[in-house]
């Protein structure tokens, strides 16, 4: 569990344990991180607010019908993230049933075989699947996706997007973790603090988000070498000062540990900066929140 490997994180500092380095070394030359941040501005404007930012999180709207064709939703949500330089995280949701029964086959192959020729892309079949459908449809389903895709372009990136929520300990659809360890070339989370997590909580501190790192990355095969955060935002804080100290805390964490055989670090880190369709605009932050993602973006 991430507790017992960070001992204890108190202010900007890290205490000495298993897989945490205290000094000056880490802090200076910290481990890459592909970083990203979905906010409410073009992707050229958001390279001039976020300085060093590489990535963006994207979504085609709704559940796709089988007649849909996934190259021009794809492209019409990417596009502008290709032009900018930025690599572009994108979600399409097809029917699962209908998915894991190889509907979809032919616009998963025409879409792998166009994304060959397009600048690098992650791919992100149904984001947050523990909100509408079982363990083993999903299994199914993701698998069926994956394998027709990579058969059709093996260098396609194709990967699963959990949601922290529903990781909590008394949640019905992952009491059973096992059917979501599933094969994939990434492993994103979308983890927010506030609600039912404490609004102050950093990664350690956040027992959604711990149980799902416990559950699925420690016990999935190879996914501890390429797992990262989908979404990541912070809600419910008592002001914009005080968000800003979290995401600080949280930089500096990312900073100070170090790869062990025991934790591994996120390869990617997507900040949320938008009311998302739930319209919750909690989740914007203020400008001393917004300048600390800014730091945390040029930290790696």
């Amino acid at each position: 569990m991430l507790k017992k490997i960070i001992a204890s994180v108190t202010g900007l500092g890290l205490a000495a344990a298993v897989g945490v380095t205290v000094g000056a070394s880490p802090v200076q030359a910290a481990t890459p991180i592909l970083m990203g941040v979905h906010d409410g501005v073009s992707p050229g404007e958001l390279k001039q607010r976020y300085p060093g930012v590489e990535a963006t999180r994207e979504f085609v709207d709704g559940v796709q019908s089988p007649r849909t064709d996934l190259r021009t939703k794809y492209d019409a949500v990417a596009k502008k993230s290709w032009a900018a330089g930025l690599i572009p995280f994108v979600s399409i949701k097809t029917d699962p049933i209908k998915t894991g029964n190889g509907t979809y086959d032919a616009r998963f192959r025409d879409l792998a075989k166009w994304l060959a020729d397009k600048p690098e892309t992650y791919f992100i079949w149904y984001h947050e699947p523990e909100d509408n459908m079982s363990g083993p449809a999903f299994a199914k389903a993701f698998k069926r996706v994956r394998d027709v895709m990579k058969a059709a372009n093996p260098k396609v990136k194709v990967g699963y997007c959990a949601m922290a929520y529903q990781w909590g300990s008394s949640r019905a659809s992952t009491k059973n973790p096992a059917p979501w360890r599933v094969a994939a070339d990434f492993y994103g989370v979308d983890t927010y603090s506030g609600g039912t997590q404490p609004s102050t909580a950093i990664l350690p501190e956040h027992k959604s988000h711990e149980r799902w790192y416990d559950e699925l990355i420690r016990k999935t095969p190879g996914a501890d070498t390429k797992w990262g955060l989908t979404e990541r935002g912070f809600k419910g804080t008592k002001s914009d000062q005080q968000r800003a100290k979290d995401i600080d805390r949280e930089t500096s964490l990312l900073k100070g540990l170090k790869a062990s055989s025991t934790f591994t670090l996120p390869t990617f880190y997507l900040y949320w900066n938008t009311p998302g369709t739930e319209g919750d605009r909690d989740l914007i932050n203020g400008p001393k929140a917004q300048a600390a993602v800014a730091r945390m973006v040029k930290a790696f």
